[in-house]
Parts: structure tokens; C-alpha cells; sequence
């Protein structure tokens, strides 16, 4: 029978050789949506939630969120991880373009869209649904996507 991890083994697991400031990413098995989870004293852990929680103390997150301040979803550094809420995180994904399309992109496609060019064609360029074009377009999508304007100022639209 095969010894059962304990929670400080998930540090055998991580590459910590950058330093304390660095990435540490983990290197066992991630799942298929690239998250590195851990088994230690039968239970199943985000490694990096177990490697904060082993820092900060036990139950330091009290069920909230793990927010990586470095974007890296593999990064086990405890001080790459601070607690928040969900939409504490959804904002953090807005505010550093970690999700969807990026900013700039949005831009063109508005800016394609309103001089006329078919959202098929454009949706061809950007190899990108036709419907999400048009969303993008018809300001239904991405909304809090400031569009500049040609002289370099913004419109009122929210970022």
C-alpha cells in the first residue's frame, strides 16, 4: 500500500527554485482544465490553496477565493495568492484582459463593424464566431471595453 501524502508534501511537488519573489509552479499532474490539484491526508486540494493555507494557517481563506496576483494558474507561491470574493476575481480578469478577447481586438472589431465590413468577415479575420461579432458590435458584449476615438480621446462608456 502506497504511503498517504501529508500536506507538506505538496512542496515535492512544486519548483521553487526562482526564488521567493518568483512563479512556483507546480509540476504533478494537472487536470484537464490545467489546475493543479494535490491529495494530501485523503483529501483533494488546489495546490496552491493548500501551499497558502500552510503559510497563513489553517482555514486562513474561510471559504474564499484564491486570487493569483501573477495570473499563473499553475503558480503555488503564497505570496503570489491573496483571499477575495468572486467578483473580487471576475474584476481582476476584466482589469488584466485574462478573459475573452483582448481589449484592442474589441476595438477593431467595433471599429471594422461600424465603417461597415460584414461580421462574417470579420469574424473570418479574427477566427471568431459571427454572432459574437455582432454582439461586439451592437455594443451587447464587452461594454466595459472603453472605445477610443480616432484623435486618441474616450468616449463615456466605463472600463
Amino acid at each position: 500500500m502506497r504511503p498517504k501524502n501529508r500536506k507538506v508534501d505538496v512542496f515535492r511537488v512544486i519548483d521553487m527554485t526562482g526564488g521567493p519573489d518568483a512563479c512556483w509552479p507546480f509540476t504533478g499532474k494537472t487536470n484537464n482544465k490545467n489546475r493543479p490539484y494535490f491529495t494530501a491526508d485523503g483529501e483533494k486540494w488546489l495546490a496552491y490553496r493548500l501551499t497558502y493555507e500552510l503559510v497563513h494557517g489553517e482555514g486562513s481563506l474561510n471559504g474564499a477565493i484564491a486570487r493569483h496576483s501573477c495570473d499563473n494558474e499553475i503558480c503555488c507561491n503564497p505570496s503570489h495568492v491573496e483571499p477575495g470574493s468572486h467578483q473580487e476575481n471576475m474584476d481582476d480578469m476584466k482589469g488584466r484582459e485574462r478573459h475573452g478577447l483582448p481589449h484592442h481586438t474589441v476595438r477593431a472589431i467595433r471599429k471594422l463593424g461600424d465603417i461597415g465590413i460584414a461580421h462574417a468577415a470579420i469574424a473570418n479575420r479574427f477566427g471568431i464566431a459571427r454572432s459574437t461579432v455582432s454582439e461586439i458590435v451592437e455594443r451587447k458584449n464587452y461594454q466595459h471595453v472603453l472605445q477610443e476615438e480616432e484623435d486618441g480621446t474616450q468616449n463615456n462608456q466605463a472600463d
